[in-house]
């Protein structure tokens, strides 16, 4: 680390302190309130907009730098890390002079973009964390809903343009605005870190394998989240857009892409069209981390083998959840937003299974072996990990009426079963470790820091 980044960005990422919990939307707005009180001549705080259910989106400002840029959190109302560090930044520039004056930048910091969707995930924010509890207070809206994925966007049979009132709010900040530099705090569950840039940069992806390395978190090496996104070093992938998800589509679905997608663009789809030259960086960091997400060692089965073994088990997945959720969906509320992920989760999920299945029957790149890292992230995570937050919802769903209705009581029993068993074969096959939210904060902060540092010696 010593020899690639820079000493202050070092001694930045070795002041984060030890945080043992994440913080609520309410909060996150008292310390920034506090935060702009107490250093008025650094630090302003501004309404942007408002959120779906009304409440204000807050934005602070700090510093008058040459650069403008713009850090987010809650791209996603289950990802608080972001929020982490984008409170210990908003108080160290408070604070630190030399940080403040050598970035050169004029700082745009929203800690919650998403304060509707975060709430209603603030069930596992405190206390120890473990799966079964982040799977029963888990909420994740649909990709039309969803603050990065609701951007204006017209593109051959796609045209979207009902952008919810969180991607508004973040619209009028990025028109008037103009970001050099953006960064959309993102954070995964269970797999090792990896990075997303708008633009190639190869002299930045050796400071952020050495950001993860230096807080003990391990490069993701198993299956990227989507079979299109065009990787440009290990755990490091150009930003996958919406074009680029509906040409997969369009390749490998017999379907209009447009009618599978229903979402817009991504934020930084939207920013380039603003100022072209714009950086973004994403960083996704994981919760809990097991060894083997990093063992590339090959399994003596094709990649293509074990990738279809994990789209048979989500289908079945898939078709159980559809089946109970026909059972019930008489005695539910049908305006629950619990109903409309899940919903939007059965319609895409089949298309969606039946497109990269075609793709890995047809893609070369599938040929060769798979590594214990792809075998693992496919099975472990991808169907017991991620399988327990889709019963989540369904049985987040139940519980706001089980109380009105037998047949509800009984299924909230069948959906925390099935939570329990898919929590037990998770327990099995993964010895994970729940990661300390200092060494979260750490890997984004020290990304977003080298990635600024390089664009300014642009």
């Amino acid at each position: 680390m010593v020899n690639v980044l820079d000493r202050l960005i070092i001694r930045i990422l070795n002041e984060i302190p030890l945080y043992s919990e994440f913080l609520t939307v309410n909060e996150l707005y008292e310390s920034s309130e506090k935060l702009a009180s107490k250093y008025p001549d650094k630090v302003s705080a501004f309404k942007i907009g408002e959120a779906r259910n009304g409440e204000p989106i807050q934005c602070l400002k700090i510093g008058e730098g040459e650069l403008n840029a713009i850090l987010f959190a809650f791209p996603h109302s289950n990802e608080p890390i972001g929020s982490m560090t984008l409170e210990y930044l908003s108080w160290k520039l408070a604070l630190d002079d030399e940080l403040r004056e050598k970035s050169n930048t004029t700082w745009y910091i929203i800690k919650c973009i998403d304060p509707f969707g975060a709430r209603l995930n603030e069930g596992w924010f405190k206390g120890e964390w473990s799966p079964k509890k982040y799977a029963l207070n888990y909420y994740r809206p649909p990709g039309y809903r969803q603050v990065e994925w609701t951007f204006p966007i017209k593109y051959k049979t796609l045209n979207f343009n009902n952008p919810v009132p969180e991607t508004e709010a973040l619209m009028k900040l990025i028109d008037k605005v103009k970001p050099d530099f953006m960064a959309s705090l993102h954070n995964a569950g269970f797999c090792g870190a990896y990075f997303y840039l708008s633009n190639p940069m190869p002299e930045l992806y050796g400071e952020l394998h050495e950001a993860a390395e230096k807080f003990k978190i391990p490069i993701h090496l198993g299956e990227p989240e989507v079979p299109y996104v065009k990787k440009l070093d290990d755990a490091i992938f150009k930003m996958p857009s919406t074009i680029d998800a509906y040409e997969y589509y369009a390749a490998h679905s017999k379907k209009d892409p447009a009618e599978i997608i229903r979402h817009g663009g991504s934020s930084d789809e939207y920013a380039k069209q603003v100022n072209s030259k714009v950086f973004t960086i994403i960083c996704e960091v994981p919760y809990i981390y097991d060894e083997r997400i990093a063992n590339k060692t090959p399994i003596g089965v094709k990649r293509r083998d074990i990738i279809l073994l994990g789209i048979g088990k989500s289908r079945r997945m898939l078709r159980e959840i559809e089946r109970k959720l026909g059972e019930i969906e008489p005695y539910i509320d049908k305006n629950s937003p619990f109903y409309e992920a899940l919903s939007e989760f059965i319609r895409i999920g089949e298309v969606s299974l039946k497109a990269e299945e075609n793709w890995a029957r047809r893609d070369p790149s599938t040929d060769r072996q798979a590594t214990v890292s792809e075998a693992f992230d496919t099975i472990a995570s991808g169907i017991y990990f991620y399988g327990m937050l889709r019963y989540g919802l369904l049985y987040r769903l139940i519980s706001e009426k089980v109380e009105d209705e037998p047949k509800l009581k009984k299924a909230l029993k069948w959906a925390e079963r099935r939570i329990d068993s898919m929590n037990i074969e998770f327990e099995k096959l993964s010895e994970y470790r729940v990661i300390p939210i200092r060494n979260l904060v750490g890997v984004q902060l020290g990304a977003i820091l080298s990635a600024l540092w390089k664009l300014k010696s642009i």
